[in-house]
Parts: C-alpha cells; sequence; structure tokens
C-alpha cells in the first residue's frame, strides 16, 4: 500500500464523495485541494499543483500535456504561463499529447517543428451527466518550447483583431487564476469558438478585368408585360452553366422611359435558389404574377404588388412535374395559366390570394398554347386531334393529326368551346399572337395577293389582322404591310407587330386602334426576340437576347443600375510557402490572381485568354493551372508559373479540357470528361481513356484518385502512377448523384457531391462508406489540413457554415461569424495555407453578389 498525506487522502476522499470524474470534483481539485497538497515542492506552478492533485485523486488527466519539471534556472518549462505571458498564445502551438499514464513523472516528448496550431479538445463528460456544466475547469498549456518553436502566422493588417482571435481560437475564454491560465469550457465544443475570424467582402481583392469590353455573363430577358404605365421584363442571368441563373426582373412605372431592377426574394425574405427560369409574366389592379421552372424541373411562381419587389413560392399539388405550363393572363379576380400534361390541355386558376386550382379534363384539346382575357371572359389558343382522310395507292386511309385551333371560356377557365376564326381578305395559316387591344380580342396570320399570269405573276405579302369584341364573333378589322410575322401583342393602350424587314433586321408596325397602321421602328438582325407588349401611350416594349446579352428594345441596359454585373467567379485556390494563387473568370475570360500571405490579392501577368480556369495546384516543378477556352467548341486551356505571379500557356493535347488537377509521388495529373492526363515535367503529357466524367482528382501517399460520375450515379476510379486507373467498387446508394470535390489526407479521402453524405476511405480510394454531417447541411467546399479535413457547406436556410473532422468520419461544427443571415452566403474553394485555412465564396443579395474571402486559423 502507498502512504498518502492528509491532504492526499483529502483528495481521494473529495473523488470518492462523488461520482468519478463529476465535473464538481474537477473544479474543487484544481483550485481547493491543489493549493493544500503537502509534499509539494514550492516552485511548482499552480497549473503543475493541480495536475498532481488530479493525479492524487486517481483521475485522467485529460485536458492537456502533464507538467514538466522547471529546470534548474527557473524556466517555465511545465506549462505555466505568467500574465505578463499571455499575448505570446496569440501564436500556434504545436498540440502535446495526453500521457497514457499520468502517474509518471517523465516528461512528454516535444513534437519541435510541428505546424499544427492548439486545439483543446472537449472533456469527456461522465456517462450520468447529460447536460454540459459552463463552469467545467479544462486545464491545459502546452511548454513555452514548443510554442516558440511554432512558425509564425501571416502578419495581419488588424493586429489588434488578430490578437483576440488567436487567443480565442488557442485558449478559448481565458481565465486567469493564481498566475496560471485556465481556459473555461463551454458546453461540448471544448473551447469558445467565437473568435474565429470571419469573411471579408472582397469585392476590391478580386476586382472585374478592368480593360475588359463585355460581361462576361449570359443573359436573357424571355417575357415582357404591361399594365398601363407599368412594364414587367422577366428572365434570367448566369455564368452559362446549367442551374446557376439568377432569375432577374426589370420594371419601369413610367411606360418605358426608366427602368430599375427589381428585388427578388422568398417568402421569408431570403435570396431564391439558383436555377429559377420565369417563363411569362403577368398583371394589373396592383397584382402581378410570373410563372416559370425550377432547376428541379419544377413549377415555381413569383408574385408582387407593386411589380418592384417579387416573391419567390413553390406551389403545391395543382402543379406536377410533368407539366407544360404556356402562357398566362390576368383576370378581373385573379390568374389563369394554361398549359397541357400527358397529351391534354391542362387550365391552372388562382384568386389574388395566389393558391392556385387545377382544372383538367378538359375534352377535345391536347394543349393550349395562348391566352387572353377580358373580365372573365377567356380565348385561348390550342391543338387539338383531328382526323384526316385521303387517298393512297387507290384506297382511303385515315390518320389523326395535330390541328390548331381557338377556344373560348366565360366562366374564368373552368369550361371552353370552340371558336371559329375565318380565313379571310388573303390570310392563310394559324393565327400568331394573342391579346386583349384596342378593338377586343386580337390576333393575325399572315396574308398574300397574287395578280398577272405566268411571267407577270406578282404576289403581294402582308398581314390580317383578326378582332373580336367578346371573343366568339370574329371578323377582319385590318391589313398591314408586312410578312413573316414573328411578334404580335397589345393591350387596351395599342397593337404592335414585328415582322421581317430588309437584311435580317426587323421591322415594327403599330396601331393605336387596330385600324390604321404606321412605322415604329427596327430591331437589329442579331436580336432573338421573346416578348412584345404596348404600355400606355403607345410605347412599345419587346424583350429578347442579343448575343449572350438581354435586349429590351430602346434600352442600355447598362444604364440601368445592377441590370449588368460582370461575370466573376473563383473556382479553385492553392497555396505554398510564400504564395497564395486564385484562378477563376471575369469578364468572359480567365483570370489568377496571387497574394504572398492570402490576404493583399491582384492580378498575376499572362497572356490574353478567354475562357476560364477551373483548377490550379502547386508541385515539385511549379504551379499549374487548367481550364477550359471560350471558344464554339472549347478546348484545353492550361498555364504554368514558376512563381505563382507570372504566368504562360503550356502545350496540352488536343481534346476535352481538363477540369481538374493534383500533385503526387508520380508527377501532375489532370482529368477531364473520359480522359486523364499526366505528367512529370510540366512539358509531356501521357493521356489515358477514362470511363466516366471525372471532376477532381487527389493524391494519397501512394495513389491518386479521381472522383466524377457515370451519367447520375457516382463513380471513382484509382491510380498507382496516374496512367493505369481502376474503376473503384461502389455500395449501392452511397450517393445520389456525381460526386465534385476530393480531399485527401494521408491515405484518408473524404469526397462530396451535389447532396447526400460525404464518402469516406480509409484505405486510399479501394472502400468507401458514407458518413453524415450531422446536420441541415449540402457540402459545397473541403480540403486537408496537418490536422484532418476543414468542409465548407450550405444550409437550407443558405447559410454557410464550417465543419471540421480529424478522418471524415464525425464532424464537428465551428462556430465561424458572418456566414448566415439576410441572403445567401456559400464558401465554393477551399485550401490549407500553413496552419490556417483560406476560403472563397460569395454573399449573394436580391440584386447583387459580392466575392467573400475566409483567412483564419481553424481549430480542429
Amino acid at each position: 500500500m502507498t502512504a498518502r498525506t492528509p491532504e492526499q487522502d483529502e483528495a481521494r476522499r473529495t473523488a470518492e464523495e462523488e461520482a468519478a470524474g463529476s465535473r464538481q470534483v474537477r473544479r474543487r481539485l484544481t483550485f481547493g485541494v491543489a493549493g493544500d497538497l503537502a509534499g509539494m515542492r514550492a516552485a511548482l506552478s499552480p497549473w503543475q499543483r493541480a495536475y498532481e492533485a488530479w493525479r492524487a485523486a486517481g483521475l485522467s488527466w485529460g485536458h492537456g500535456a502533464p507538467p514538466r519539471e522547471r529546470s534548474a534556472g527557473g524556466a517555465a518549462g511545465g506549462g505555466a504561463v505568467l500574465p505578463e505571458e499571455a499575448p505570446e498564445l496569440a501564436e500556434p502551438e504545436p498540440a502535446e499529447h495526453t500521457p497514457e499514464k499520468p502517474e509518471s513523472k517523465k516528461p512528454a516528448p516535444e513534437k519541435t517543428g510541428s505546424k499544427k496550431p492548439v486545439a483543446v479538445k472537449p472533456a469527456k463528460k461522465a456517462p450520468e451527466k447529460a447536460a454540459p456544466d459552463p463552469d467545467d475547469v479544462l486545464v491545459a498549456g502546452p511548454s513555452m518550447t514548443a510554442r516558440k518553436q511554432a512558425p509564425p502566422p501571416p502578419p495581419s493588417p488588424r493586429p489588434a483583431r488578430r490578437m483576440r482571435s488567436r487567443l480565442a481560437v488557442v485558449t478559448g475564454l481565458v481565465v486567469v487564476a493564481g498566475g496560471a491560465i485556465f481556459t473555461v469550457s463551454q458546453g461540448e465544443s471544448g473551447s469558445d469558438e467565437s473568435g474565429i475570424a470571419g469573411p471579408v467582402a472582397a469585392d476590391a481583392l478580386f476586382a472585374p478585368d478592368p480593360a475588359a469590353t463585355t460581361d462576361g455573363l449570359v443573359q436573357d430577358l424571355v417575357t415582357v408585360a404591361s399594365a398601363g404605365g407599368t412594364l414587367v421584363a422577366a428572365g434570367t442571368e448566369g455564368d452559362g452553366v446549367p442551374g446557376r441563373d439568377r432569375t432577374r426582373f426589370l420594371f419601369s412605372v413610367d411606360a418605358g422611359r426608366a427602368w430599375s431592377l427589381g428585388r427578388v426574394q422568398t417568402a421569408d425574405g431570403s435570396v431564391p435558389p439558383f436555377g429559377d427560369d420565369p417563363g411569362m409574366v403577368s398583371g394589373g389592379n396592383g397584382q402581378w404574377a410570373a410563372l416559370g421552372r425550377s432547376s428541379g424541373g419544377g413549377v415555381v411562381a413569383w408574385t408582387s404588388q407593386d411589380a418592384k419587389t417579387w416573391t419567390r413560392h413553390t406551389l403545391g399539388a395543382a402543379f406536377q412535374t410533368s407539366d407544360k405550363v404556356n402562357d398566362l393572363a390576368r383576370t378581373g379576380d385573379g390568374f389563369v395559366a394554361v398549359g397541357g400534361a400527358a397529351g391534354r390541355a391542362v387550365v391552372w386558376i388562382s384568386a389574388d390570394d395566389g393558391t392556385w386550382q387545377r382544372v383538367e379534363g378538359i375534352e377535345g384539346i391536347t394543349s393550349l398554347d395562348r391566352v387572353a382575357s377580358s373580365g372573365t371572359v377567356l380565348v385561348a389558343h390550342g391543338t387539338f386531334p383531328k382526323k384526316v382522310t385521303r387517298k393512297r395507292g387507290g384506297r382511303k386511309v385515315t390518320r389523326t393529326v395535330s390541328a390548331q385551333g381557338a377556344w373560348r371560356s366565360t366562366d374564368g377557365g373552368r369550361t371552353w368551346a370552340g371558336v371559329d376564326i375565318p380565313q379571310a381578305q388573303g390570310s392563310y395559316g394559324a393565327t400568331k399572337g394573342l391579346t386583349f387591344g384596342p378593338g377586343g380580342f386580337a390576333t393575325v396570320r399572315e396574308g398574300k395577293h397574287t395578280t398577272g399570269r405566268k411571267k407577270s405573276r406578282k404576289t403581294t405579302r402582308f398581314g390580317v389582322l383578326f378582332t373580336s369584341a367578346d371573343g366568339l364573333k370574329w371578323q377582319v378589322a385590318s391589313r398591314f404591310d408586312g410578312h413573316g410575322i414573328e411578334r404580335f401583342g397589345g393591350t387596351p393602350a395599342g397593337l404592335a407587330v414585328l415582322v421581317q424587314g430588309g437584311k435580317g433586321a426587323r421591322e415594327i408596325l403599330r396601331s393605336p386602334d387596330g385600324r390604321t397602321w404606321r412605322p415604329g421602328g427596327t430591331v437589329a438582325a442579331p436580336v432573338r426576340s421573346s416578348g412584345l407588349t404596348v404600355a400606355s401611350g403607345g410605347a412599345i416594349a419587346i424583350s429578347g437576347r442579343r448575343g449572350d446579352d438581354a435586349y429590351l428594345h430602346g434600352v442600355d441596359l447598362r444604364t440601368v443600375p445592377g441590370a449588368v454585373r460582370p461575370e466573376r467567379a473563383i473556382r479553385s485556390l492553392a497555396a505554398a510557402p510564400g504564395r497564395s494563387v486564385a484562378v477563376g473568370s471575369t469578364n468572359g475570360g480567365a483570370a489568377i490572381w496571387t497574394a504572398p500571405d492570402g490576404r493583399t490579392w491582384k492580378r498575376a501577368r499572362f497572356p490574353g485568354a478567354g475562357g476560364r480556369l477551373s483548377d490550379v495546384v502547386h508541385g515539385g516543378k511549379g504551379w499549374l493551372t487548367v481550364g477550359r477556352t471560350s471558344a464554339a467548341k472549347p478546348g484545353p486551356l492550361v498555364m504554368t508559373s514558376q512563381d505563382g505571379t507570372s504566368w504562360q500557356k503550356a502545350a496540352f493535347p488536343a481534346g476535352p479540357p481538363p477540369v481538374a488537377v493534383a500533385t503526387g509521388p508520380s508527377g501532375y495529373v489532370a482529368v477531364g470528361e473520359g480522359a486523364v492526363w499526366r505528367t512529370a515535367d510540366l512539358k509531356t503529357w501521357k493521356r489515358t481513356g477514362l470511363d466516366g466524367a471525372p471532376s477532381d482528382v487527389a493524391a494519397t501517399t501512394v495513389t491518386y484518385v479521381a472522383v466524377g460520375g457515370r451519367g447520375k450515379a457516382p463513380a471513382v476510379w484509382t491510380s498507382p502512377d496516374g496512367v493505369e486507373w481502376t474503376a473503384a467498387e461502389l455500395p449501392a446508394g452511397l450517393a445520389t448523384g456525381p460526386l465534385t470535390r476530393v480531399a485527401a489526407h494521408g491515405n484518408v479521402l473524404v469526397a462530396i457531391g451535389a447532396d447526400g453524405a460525404p464518402m469516406v476511405s480509409a484505405d486510399g480510394g479501394t472502400t468507401w462508406g458514407a458518413h453524415g454531417l450531422g446536420g441541415d447541411f449540402n457540402a459545397t467546399a473541403i480540403t486537408s489540413t496537418p490536422d484532418g479535413f476543414v468542409l465548407a457547406a450550405v444550409t437550407s436556410t443558405q447559410n454557410a457554415v464550417v465543419l471540421t473532422s480529424e478522418d471524415g468520419s464525425a464532424w464537428r461544427q465551428l462556430q465561424v461569424p458572418g456566414l448566415s443571415g439576410v441572403g445567401d452566403q456559400r464558401l465554393t474553394a477551399l485550401t490549407a495555407m500553413g496552419t490556417a485555412v483560406l476560403a472563397t465564396g460569395t454573399t449573394a443579395g436580391p440584386r447583387s453578389e459580392i466575392p467573400l474571402l475566409w483567412n483564419a486559423l481553424v481549430p480542429q
């Protein structure tokens, strides 16, 4: 039996009075009994005395390394930190392991040269304790020697804030007691991470190309409508990648003289998701509505009371994924939409409360594609099945064809009856356009008149306007000199038609009353029109697209604040000692930015190149970035650099463009659709075919691993040398779609996709399993660090989050400020930069999107 002093007996008794390992005992042993234990050397600090108290009580010292003996010179070698030394804790420190046998007085070996920041891990709770005690005391403190050997972090332009941030990262909430520094646990996280630096707006750091002549984005206005003096045009803006479009509404309240960008939001005021595509808009009497499709294929709606602020709504059972909605009209008491599903016409009716009723089972009509209204009276155009009998080889053959017709409803769209719009005054073919104008319901047809015989024959082409006061009886109202009708529309303020002109241009003809017509201007040949309407005073609005730019007749959209913004995307980050590189595109051209510290960014020099860069890496032969050109058929775009600031184009095999790159034991490896390339010197590439479309690649200590998809299924390939590749066997249901990113830490890999839990492999990519993130998270980026992995995700409420994991199996969310609130926040690129993590992303508001930069020490 080992003899104990009375004080040690008191320590043992204290431990036995309460449940072993309880937080109350830990506090008492730290602040109470530790000060009275007999036999301790006076030179020991309170931190060391507390350790001895825990050891005497038979408790495991689980919150840090054991204390070391003081040297003969009295140097603080056991982790005791004097108050005046506290600022040094702002520097990253190598973490020390808890010894397996805390009774041993041998000092734990120091890890010299480590670049890991100190991360205070949470204390293990006793099983019987269900809730954490906020007063729990965690005792920790790395050696001064280890602290002094840690490399300093990059300089910060805000030293005071850096000091506070790093103190919180390393020690949590600090309490000074008797000359020792203790950290107070904040619940299960183990440390108060509120001091982690948040992201900053980086609009000026990653500025668009000042010499660019285009904005580089793809914009389109797909529809335009008017009510009195209010005009609304709707469309999209994006980088050309499907599903990455943003909804745009432009409005004018003075008949088109001045235009503004509308605000688009969800019902809770947040920014709508990417991928919505409005197709039609209508309104009047203080209520507007638009319908379109989401990136998932469902029907979505937007409503507005003033045409300025538009609220997105997901629609209920009245709309199905297979529905095709073709047109929308404002009625006396709501809205009516028309379309079809499964070969049958469908009508949707909505009162001003925004709810929709589905009307189907309409006999004899396969689909409705246009609708106009006057109060509760509606006229629609569509198709119906028609039987046609013809003679073939002396016998009659009957078949069913699709014919066009018109129908009328007097009860707001619930029941329909066919109407006849006759051919007259030389008209022929189907009607084009449908509206309610100054003469009632109106539509037009092509017309022609031929005179003379043979060589003297002359054909005159024109257009014919048909009108009806009630939608039932139709007659010719007028003819106009123009043919090749492209658009027809109008309101009670007037009618307009867009017809073929000379040299590919189109001519506008206008009529205030449906009887007389006069020229109304021209539309240039490159424009593809999509909508036409007439506002009060006869102002004509035509929407469309010219190349990759939106078109609004008579309006320079560059003068409308926020309507045209420059394209800017940061797609990848990489870091090496003394240099960080970001690649992407601005204004439709490739872009590279560099920084010596991850904070001060400027554009790198490289030969002018249209297109975009998608990935960058630093290896033994220098820097490498890959992407695609901007040609009609994109090709490879590859550049190299020795210093990360001056770049030159590099030769690369013809074929599909590479999308991602990694470096490993056998050199650099790039992947693209159906192909993998390897080089050891950044000059000569060897290509290997691949069955699938890889989207990212990483290197472990022994293998290269590429991830992507085959069609809609996830796929993984591994290679020992970057030349010979093998497809990995993935368990069924492991992921719901193609994988997008992968990161490696040693031989552990974590892969993420558009949805579903991250996939983890602990054996270099051979076998895989799913490990959830433990919350409402959808991963957007991932990187490896000296301590494991850091992952960025976005929640369903469009807030960004950051999580860490040692091995990908269990994830812990960090408390990073500035990643939540109104708008869409997300981090989309990550890389490790020494002991810090560097990230870029965006914060999107109702009218703008601004780059984000995050540079912080991340506790594991």
